[in-house]
């Protein structure tokens, strides 16, 4: 019976354990997102991604391709281009941290 019950306590552990790194690591684009974002993407979108120069970034209703493909490729005469700059795990923290501007 105590081996039943420490290895239910152990399975439970795992569990919990593994939630918070699930949760952490979810948090974590959007954390590094968000630094990478007042690094790259402030000065023209302003800090609280608002606008500025460029386009406030509210509700983007784009998908993570078009942005991705934006950030990568820019817009002439609207938007430099960060392909080579930023990798792609950057790009995905940075649009995880843009999906929390409500």
């Amino acid at each position: 019976m105590k081996t039943l019950l420490s290895t239910v306590a152990i399975i439970a552990a795992v569990m919990t354990g593994n939630a918070q790194m699930l949760t952490n690591s979810t948090a974590l684009p959007a954390g590094s997102g968000r630094a990478l974002f007042l690094k790259n993407c402030a000065h023209c979108h302003g800090a609280d991604g608002r606008g500025d120069d460029g386009p406030d970034l509210h509700n983007l209703d784009w998908t993570d391709e078009q942005i991705t493909k934006r950030i990568l490729n820019g817009k002439k005469g609207q938007m430099t281009a960060f392909g080579g700059k930023l990798s792609a795990d950057e790009i995905k923290a940075i649009i995880a941290y843009v999906r929390t501007l409500k």
